[in-house]
């Protein structure tokens, strides 16, 4: 059995719109470990969901995927596939998606329809992915509300997604994609817009989850403190490329690309006078359209290097076993010139 469940290697997901040609996935490589989790992290933007989106063939028109590939090792359909070398509506793409490889999506209240009951939209995947009937179906359905702890499942079944509360919603979503049971679930900000005290909840749930469904989870968030409750390794990306990759412990304790140094005192410090002004990232996050020659974060880096980050692009490269960083401080292979 192949380490890791899911390899994706160079992926280029681009978008051609009337303005020019947006790399909103610019080379991207990650793996992600049989039951592990992988936290990716950046400010919006970024292309973290789009390469969660590329690894389901989700991507729409006017983007598409225009390079690398997408290798999933998994557990009947599709074993060592290529996933990007598959019709985006193939019959083989079709078994992966939800019953293998499953996503929860950003905004539950857009992801639901509102014209189906909760208890059919949960069903739909049950039933497709699955020979059951009807009836077993919606015993499924109900026995997964209850799962991620839904108040009265038998009668949440039957309502409506407007009639749910959001961290209600989320529940439902985290139950839709769990239905199948998953070998990999795709968690595109699962916690948005929940109050602390119910994302507390949700995570947990998620983690316990994992545990009872040995799945691998990959975990898209711009939240600091999510990463580190959640994640064992972290990629952290910035306009549609990895700028560092490191397992959680090394990257809170050591972050060696400037971006990520940036995000992590950015971070409100316990203790601090509420008069001190936070630290912030100078300047904005480029347009893609628009992105700087060189290092594209160089406009905004503390450490640039005159003549050399505007001109070259930093390649990622291995700093010390399980580091890698995108960055020229670390041509010297591992001691940063400007840390």
């Amino acid at each position: 059995m192949h380490p890791n469940l899911l390899e994706i290697t160079d992926l280029k997901t681009h978008f051609f719109t009337e303005g020019g040609v947006v790399p909103a996935v610019d080379g991207v490589s990650l793996s992600i470990k049989r039951g592990g989790t992988l936290g990716v992290l950046g400010e919006s933007g970024c292309g973290k969901s789009v390469t969660g989106f590329s690894i389901l063939r989700l991507v729409r028109p006017p983007g598409r995927i225009v390079g690398g590939a997408i290798h999933y090792f998994g557990r009947e359909t599709v074993n060592g596939e290529d996933l990007t070398a598959l019709d985006a509506r193939s019959e083989a793409l079709r078994q992966v998606r939800g019953a293998e490889i499953a996503m929860i999506f950003q905004e539950p209240m857009t992801s639901l329809d509102p014209l189906f009951t909760v208890g059919n939209q949960i069903m739909e995947a049950i039933l497709y992915h699955q020979d059951v009937s009807k009836a077993e179906a919606r015993k499924i359905a109900v026995e997964m509300l209850d799962k991620v702890r839904m108040p009265q499942p038998a009668d949440v079944i039957k309502q409506y997604p407007h009639q749910l509360s959001g961290g209600m919603r989320q529940r439902v979503m985290i139950a839709m994609a769990l239905s199948c049971e998953p070998q990999l679930l795709i968690a595109d900000e699962p916690t948005t817009a929940l109050d602390v005290t119910t994302e507390a909840q949700i995570l947990e749930l998620m983690r316990e989850l994992q545990d009872e469904l040995g799945m691998a989870i990959m975990f898209i968030t711009h939240d600091l403190g999510v990463i580190a409750e959640m994640a064992e390794e972290v990629a952290v990306m910035y306009l549609g490329k990895v700028v560092e990759q490191s397992d959680i412990q090394s990257l809170f304790a050591d972050p060696q690309h400037p971006y990520t140094r940036a995000l992590m005192q950015s971070i409100p410090k316990v203790g601090q006078k509420s008069s001190g002004r936070l630290e912030a990232i100078r300047g904005m996050v480029p347009s893609p359209r628009r992105i700087p020659s060189g290092c594209p974060f160089h406009p905004r880096c503390a450490n640039f290097i005159a003549d050399l980050c505007n001109v070259k692009t930093p390649q990622l490269k291995k700093t010390r076993a399980g580091h890698s960083v995108s960055c020229f401080l670390y041509d010297d292979g591992g001691s940063s010139n400007g840390a």
